[in-house]
């Protein structure tokens, strides 16, 4: 995965997401949109076989940074605990 930072300031990011579809993109505006902090959360492919995602995160009174890493912390853990779980489940 390549990203690609368009515009960052106190309150928004727009990231580019180099050869990523909608799956993870998906994940992620989800993830963020149950955080409180959160105002915006999108993405946008003008032609989606030909151009890279945009994604747009926009906050209430926090770092987008550090919101975007700890929604990337919460999935990772999820991630964790459902391999956990099935590895478990198909013993």
């Amino acid at each position: 995965m390549n990203l690609k930072i368009i515009e960052k300031t106190e309150d928004q990011i727009v990231i580019e997401f180099v050869g990523e579809g909608h799956t993870i993109l998906n994940l992620l505006r989800t993830e963020l949109l149950a955080d409180e902090r959160v105002e915006i959360a999108t993405y946008d492919t003008k032609f989606p076989i030909m151009d890279n995602p945009v994604f747009r995160l926009k906050t209430k009174d926090a770092d987008p940074v550090v919101v975007l890493r700890e929604a990337a912390a919460r999935i990772t853990g999820q991630c964790d605990e459902f391999s956990s779980q099935y590895a478990e489940a198909v013993k």
